[in-house]
C-alpha cells in the first residue's frame, strides 16, 4: 500500500524536517557554555554498541530456543540462526525473538525506574538496553509488511495468516509508536546531564543529545559493523535503525521541559570496563558464535 510507504518516508524524513525547523527557530539563541562532552560521547557510543549487540544476540538466542522447544536441531550464529527439521509451529516461533527482546526492553525500563537516582554509567547502559529492546522488536513488525519472509513476517503471515490490510495497519502503528517512543526516551537521556547543565535551555538540550544520543549512536553503529559482517549488508542495519529512531530522540530534545537531572559518570571520564566488555563480546561473536553453536 502507498500509505504504508508514505508513513515510512515520514518516519525517516520527519526528524530531518523537525531538525531544520529547530535550526531556524533557535538560531538567534546564544548557545550556553558547556563542559567537554567528549567523554559522554565515547562512553555512550560504547554502551550503545554493547546494548545493540546484546539485544541482537538475545533475539537470536530466543529464536533458537523456540526451535529447540519444538524438538528441532537449531544453530546459533553471530548474526543469524538456522535449524534442521520440520514442525507445524516453526513459522510461529520465528516471532519468539522479537517478543523476547520486547519483554527484555520492558524489564529494563522497570529496572531504570528502580535505580533512577543512580549515578553509575550502567544506568546509561540500561537505558540503551531498554531502547534497543523496544525499538528493535517494534521495527520487525514494521518491516514485516515490506518483507513477509523476515522472522516476524513468517510469524504474522506464514502462521497467523494475517491479511495485507491488517499487516499494513500493524506496520503503520508500529512506525507511529517507534517515533513517539524514541522521542519519549529524550527525557531520561537529558536526566544524565551534568548537575551544572542548563537543562532548561533548548540549545543545551539539543547539544547534549547530539553528543550522548545521536552522535553516540552513529559512532556506536560504526563499532557494531565488525559484529555483523559478513555479509556486508548486515553492517548497514544499525545505521538504518539510527535514522528512523535515534534521530527522533535528538530533534525532540528542545521540547522536553522540567527535567531534574541526576548527573551520570559517563560525563566525567572514559569508562574502561564497557570498552573491555565490548572487545570480549566481539571475540565471542567472531570466534565462538560465527562458526555456530548447536542446540
Amino acid at each position: 500500500m502507498i500509505l504504508v510507504r508514505l508513513f515510512f518516508i515520514l518516519l525517516i524524513v520527519g526528524p530531518v524536517a523537525l531538525g531544520i525547523y529547530n535550526l531556524f527557530r533557535y538560531r538567534k539563541l546564544a548557545t550556553p557554555k558547556t563542559s567537554n562532552f567528549f567523554p559522554a560521547l565515547l562512553n555512550s557510543a560504547v554502551l550503545y554498541a554493547l546494548a545493540y549487540n546484546l539485544i541482537y544476540f538475545l533475539q537470536e538466542l530466543f529464536l533458537v530456543l523456540g526451535k529447540k522447544a519444538l524438538g528441532l536441531e537449531a544453530y546459533l550464529y553471530h548474526n543469524n540462526h538456522n535449524w534442521v527439521g520440520e514442525h507445524p509451529m516453526t513459522s510461529l516461533m520465528q516471532g519468539s525473538g522479537a517478543l523476547a527482546i520486547f519483554i527484555i526492553g520492558i524489564l529494563c525500563l522497570v529496572g531504570l525506574s528502580l535505580f533512577k537516582d543512580s549515578k553509575s554509567s550502567w544506568r546509561a547502559f540500561m537505558l540503551w538496553m531498554a531502547f534497543h529492546g523496544l525499538i528493535q522488536s517494534l521495527s520487525q513488525v514494521m518491516v514485516a509488511f515490506f518483507a513477509p519472509t523476515t522472522d516476524m513476517g513468517q510469524a504474522l503471515v506464514g502462521y497467523l495468516d494475517i491479511g495485507q490490510t491488517a499487516l499494513a495497519g500493524f506496520s503503520m502503528i508500529s512506525m507511529i509508536v517507534i517515533a513517539l517512543l524514541s522521542a519519549w526516551f529524550t527525557r531520561p537521556f537529558l536526566k544524565l546531564a551534568p548537575l551544572e547543565a542548563e537543562n532548561d535551555h533548548p540549545k543545551f538540550r539539543l547539544k547534549y543529545t547530539r553528543y550522548t544520543a545521536f552522535g553516540a549512536a552513529f559512532l556506536g553503529s560504526i563499532l557494531i559493523v565488525p559484529f555483523k559482517i559478513p555479509p556486508i549488508n548486515q553492517g548497514l542495519s544499525p545505521f538504518l535503525l539510527l535514522a528512523f529512531s535515534v534521530s527522533w530522540l535528538w530533534c525532540a530534545s528542545p521540547y522536553i521541559k522540567n527535567i531534574k537531572a541526576t548527573p551520570n559518570r559517563i560525563n566525567n571520564r572514559i569508562q574502561w570496563t564497557p570498552i573491555i566488555l565490548l572487545l570480549v563480546l566481539l571475540l565471542c561473536f567472531r570466534f565462538v558464535l560465527a562458526p555456530g553453536i548447536k542446540f
